[in-house]
């Protein structure tokens, strides 16, 4: 990271950013997350295949993730509304992000981060890991993440489905 201030004000910025949004997110407190949203959010997790290459994004199909402020919305809603069995009772969460690059473009940042999210429920363990790329527009001195693109190390998912958001 460079010692130029206006540096090191984005990386606190980023960092107060998503301490909040951890937060919220292990306090299933989703209504206020979306609020950190813009109107016009694109928020995706692809599905991953892995090949002889390496792991690979099949871009070009739906994910396990493809929403909108909408999709989103809807996804809390049924969280809240105690219809999701997958989420009772619910899960103990944890969110570990580590930022490893970020910069400015316009009002716009790019952030790109790794993720490790541990889910337990009864007797059920997830761990997920991946990394994600944000774009955050820069506003009334905070972000609203307008795009996020989550690319999970893992390709096959857990029996009891996915029900957390990264």
């Amino acid at each position: 990271m460079s010692s130029d201030p206006s540096t090191v004000l984005l990386w606190q910025a980023l960092e107060a950013f998503y301490r909040h949004e951890v937060l919220l997110l292990q306090d299933r407190r989703y209504r206020e997350w979306l609020e950190t949203m813009d109107t016009a959010i694109s928020y995706r997790v692809p599905v991953t295949t892995s090949t002889m290459d390496g792991l690979v994004t099949r871009e070009d199909e739906l994910g396990y993730y493809d929403e909108d402020l909408e999709l989103l919305k809807a996804r809390v809603a049924k969280l809240e509304s105690k219809q999701s069995w997958v989420e009772q009772p619910p899960s103990r969460l944890r969110y570990f992000v580590q930022v490893v690059d970020a910069h400015r473009d316009g009002t716009r940042v790019v952030a790109r981060s790794n993720l490790l999210l541990l889910q337990y429920r009864w007797n059920m363990e997830q761990q997920f890991s991946g990394g994600r790329t944000d774009v955050l527009l820069s506003v009334d001195g905070g972000f609203r993440l307008r795009e996020r693109r989550v690319v999970l190390d893992r390709q096959v998912l857990g029996e009891q489905g996915l029900s957390v958001f990264f």
